[in-house]
């Protein structure tokens, strides 16, 4: 960042600064004009001097030139203007002014707007130029910023940077050139009234910025204690679990609100010292009137001055205290802007950067190009050593494992490899580069990195694999295309202007030639492939067969699922295994379905039919009643509640016995307790409140008779349930067509996940591998009727949530792994990356990794050499110093 602002506004706004600097220029004869005119108006057209010696008419904008009496005062009559009475004269002149008054509006209104423009413009590049500086970060200094304040500063604090980058040049020569002519104006009329003005206009320059000065300093602290202020709320937010688990919230609200007490009283002194410094401006723009009507009504008087020129005067005055004050604004706020720009410029003004990625790429390195590391040295902020003159060359391609106990030199060295650190001493080559010159475009072709904490941004797993494949700069296509969409081609010029890359994120960024597939057509083949190697598969089918197709799917598209369904329940028969499904069937009570499920034989679209609120939809409980259920599904729920409390109290909430046997959720158990002992001690549920009887409604819905085994489902009971089911679907309200979708076996239930609808049924309870022998057989009709990669890509499509918090920690870690594996580095570094693992399960993934890394560098941190086997070289570290050198002897300086 250039450290003088003004220096990089001219830099980046030269041409229009000087666009606005002509039209200033142009405006002002106009000016000097209007405030000419009432001059006229009174002393020509009202007081009559234009009409003397009894005149009826006299001429308007007259216009002629003359020449000096040395040139010998030669006149020519350019316009003779306009005869005219003095009534019409009066308005002639009148309407002349309000002419002026429109176009000196109007040059007004084409300045502010460019300016305002230009503010915005300049805003962009600032913000973007910003974000690309912090991009390349080097790791080590981006790891301690605070996000909250990075983001705040880019966001927030260089918001009134851009509001005065526009009035930068422009808006002091604007004041400057509007005072000046007002106040020479003023000089001209009357130089005694106009050096009255100018000593009271240098008396507010002078005073007014000294009493201001205690003002930028306070808004210097406001910054502060804001971005301060900021930092630790998202400090709190980031470590918010925490602070609930050790009952620490008081004690954070506590200083939170020292800090806000803080911003208090400096807000509260800056808001005292603006409006005393207001209330003396306010008083001295006052004086320089009472002036002109005291000493200018008694020139007057006296004939010194004309009444028109006074009138006139006044009036040049009125535009003359806004400019100034405008003016020592500007002043202040340059002083105020410029130290904002200085904090911002000084914070993302680090020692070194990382090379930009200019989109040029430097020549790739073979893949037989050694990494040679030479004295490399790195210690702590303690002076502890981490490495210690390590020279060492690791050949490629190679599998190359980093031995040692955690926190030695293992891994850093791992991290300096993989370039997450760079503070180290001595030189990191792949061939003749240094690690540190390459830009991140050019390193991504060549390395990827996978460490312990997988880091996955919102969006679909889809979107985080082929995050290592968005680097292909599309090219801007034929310019004609864009004309022919005018939205387009204005942003494309804004862009431009501002500085932003020229090319939206909305176009297609993706390396096919890195992924080593030919278009987008196969991409998910080789995310299949990452993701396969990184045993994250069934993972991705899981979610695919939990997931739902939306309505962009068409019917000739969901019916082969329903074929699917249908040749599932072919070979179930086939095969014998017909009793471990219990289909819906419109005819039958579903036993492993919920009593609920059962009534509503369908799948709830919206809230108002979802199971956890059922139980208090006006509509069902009509039904219930009708079909005289409601009491015995109250009484239902009393049983399960019964078992509840004395099955699972005393529990964890997380145990999962809750998750498999029970009805009720941990956090509702207290409450249970209560309704329980309430009707032990009253003997009816009859007595009970309306609350808790709908609260033992939702329990007695949720009943599962395989589950439960409470015996609580008779044949009676299953019989009024169906009548109850006929009798919903029957009389269901028009209004509630959208909440539900009713079972159907021919026909796909687009609201239902992809495996109900293929199963259309519950896998029966109590039954021993009933579920791997179901889920076997259907995976294998899916694959003979090609939907798997239908199910797949669907499972791709499974959002992660922020920093992945849907997945599992190994689910996170495998498509961290496949991420850094899909665009195929020649390099890759793993440090630390199966933390997440059980030892048999480190080890199936390790091989995974290795078969697709074949031929190619892999380097990895392992934490004993029995992991290692099968690997061509294994370093073994014992803090800073290699202990173990495997298959090439190593140097090392003492």
């Amino acid at each position: 960042m250039d450290p003088s602002l003004f220096r990089y506004v001219w830099r980046h706004s030269r041409g229009e600064q000087i666009f606005l600097l002509l039209v200033i220029l142009a405006s002002l004869p106009f000016y000097w004009i209007s405030l000419e005119v009432p001059k006229h108006i009174v002393n020509q057209a009202i007081q009559g001097g234009a009409f003397e010696g009894g005149k009826q008419t006299a001429r308007l904008f007259e216009m002629s030139l003359s020449l000096p009496d040395f040139l010998g005062g030669a006149t020519w009559r350019i316009y003779e203007g306009i005869e005219l009475t003095r009534v019409p004269f009066l308005f002639a002149l009148s309407l002349w002014f309000l002419v002026l008054v429109l176009i000196n509006g109007a040059f007004k209104y084409v300045i502010n707007i460019r300016k305002g423009i230009l503010g915005e413009r300049m805003l962009r590049r600032l913000r973007f130029d910003l974000f690309s500086i912090l991009m390349r970060f080097r790791p080590e200094d981006i790891a301690p910023l605070k996000p909250a304040e990075v983001a705040g500063m880019i966001k927030d604090e260089v918001d009134p940077i851009g509001g005065f980058i526009g009035d930068a040049f422009i808006q002091p020569i604007f004041l400057v050139t509007q005072a000046g002519t007002a106040l020479l104006f003023i000089m001209m009329q009357s130089p005694s009234l106009g050096l009255a003005a100018l000593v009271v206009v240098l008396a507010q320059a002078i005073i007014i910025p000294i009493l201001r000065r205690e003002q930028i300093r306070l808004g210097r602290e406001r910054q502060l204690a804001s971005r301060q202020l900021a930092g630790r709320i998202g400090e709190a937010i980031e470590t918010a679990p925490a602070l609930h688990t050790f009952g620490a919230t008081r004690y954070v609200e506590a200083e939170i609100g020292d800090r806000l007490g803080g911003l208090y009283r400096i807000r509260a002194d800056l808001f005292r010292r603006k409006f005393a410094v207001k209330f003396l401006n306010n008083l001295l723009a006052q004086l320089t009137p009472f002036i002109f009507y005291a000493a200018g009504g008694y020139f007057a008087l006296i004939g010194t001055v004309s009444i028109g020129s006074l009138v006139a005067v006044i009036n040049a005055y009125k535009d003359l205290p806004a400019p100034i004050n405008d003016l020592i604004t500007w002043d202040q706020q340059r002083q105020d802007v410029q130290v904002k720009y200085e904090q911002v410029s000084a914070q993302f003004s680090p020692e070194r950067l990382l090379p930009p990625a200019n989109g040029k790429t430097a020549a790739i390195p073979p893949a037989d190009t050694p990494i040679q590391l030479t004295s490399v040295s790195v210690q702590d902020a303690r002076g502890v050593s981490l490495l210690d003159r390590l020279s060492l060359t690791l050949e490629r391609p190679s599998h190359i494992a980093l031995v040692g106990p955690a926190g030695a030199g293992r891994d850093i060295l791992a991290r300096i490899l993989g370039r997450q650190f760079l503070a180290f001493q001595g030189s990191v080559k792949i061939g003749e580069a240094e690690i540190s010159s390459f830009s991140d475009l050019e390193l991504s072709q060549i390395l990827s990195f996978v460490g312990p904490d997988p880091l996955l941004s919102p969006g679909s797993i889809r979107d985080n694999i082929l995050f290592a494949a968005q680097r292909r700069p599309p090219s801007l296509g034929d310019i004609s295309v864009l004309v022919s969409d005018n939205a387009q081609y204005k942003a494309f010029l804004e862009a431009r202007r501002s500085g932003n890359p020229l090319v939206s994120a909305d176009a297609d960024w993706t390396d096919y030639q890195a992924l080593g597939v030919a278009g987008p057509q196969e991409v998910d083949e080789a995310i299949r492939r990452a993701l396969d190697a990184a045993g994250a598969f069934a993972d991705i089918n899981r979610f695919g067969v939990r997931g739902r197709f939306d309505d962009s799917h068409s019917d000739a598209f969901l019916e082969r699922f329903v074929r699917a369904r249908q040749v599932v329940r072919e070979r179930l028969a086939n095969k014998g295994m017909s009793h471990l499904v219990d289909p819906f069937d419109p005819q039958l009570y579903n036993a492993g379905a919920s009593v609920g499920e059962n009534l509503l034989f369908g799948v709830p679209k919206g809230k108002r039919l979802h199971m956890d609120s059922l139980q208090r939809d006006s509509f069902m409980r009509s039904i219930l009643e009708a079909e005289a259920l409601l009491e015995p599904l109250i009484d239902f729920g009393l049983r399960v509640a019964e078992m509840a409390v004395e099955t699972f109290a005393g529990l964890p909430p997380e145990h999962p016995v809750f998750e498999r046997y029970s009805a009720i959720r941990p956090e509702d158990l207290p409450r249970f307790q209560e309704i329980v002992d309430s009707v032990h001690a009253r003997g009816t549920t009859r007595a009970l409140s309306s609350s808790a009887r709908t609260r033992l409604l939702g329990a007695g819905l949720a009943y599962i008779e395989p589950r439960h085994r409470l015996g609580l489902v008779t044949e009676a009971f299953t019989a009024r349930v169906l009548r109850a089911r006929h009798s919903f679907r029957s009389h269901l309200p028009s209004h509630y067509s959208d909440e539900i979708e009713f079972y159907d076996p021919a026909r796909y239930m687009r609201a239902a996940p992809v495996g109900d609808n293929i199963l259309f049924g519950r896998i029966s309870y109590g039954i021993a591998n009933a579920p791997e022998r179901v889920y076997a057989l259907a995976r294998s009709v899916v694959e003979e009727l090609g939907l798997d990669k239908d199910i797949f890509a669907l499972g791709l499509n499974f959002e992660v949530g922020k920093n992945g918090w849907q997945l599992q920690p190994a689910q996170r870690a495998r498509i961290a792994i496949a991420r850094a594996l899909v665009a195929n580095p020649q390099i890759l570094v793993m440090e630390n990356a199966l933390l997440a693992f059980s030892s048999s399960e480190a080890e199936e993934l390790l091989h995974g990794v290795r078969n697709a890394m074949q031929g190619r560098t892999l380097i990895a941190t392992l934490a004993s050499s029995t992991q290692a086997e099968g690997f061509d070289r294994v370093i073994e570290f014992e803090g800073p110093r290699i202990v173990t050198r495997d298959i090439v002897t190593l140097a090392q300086s003492a």
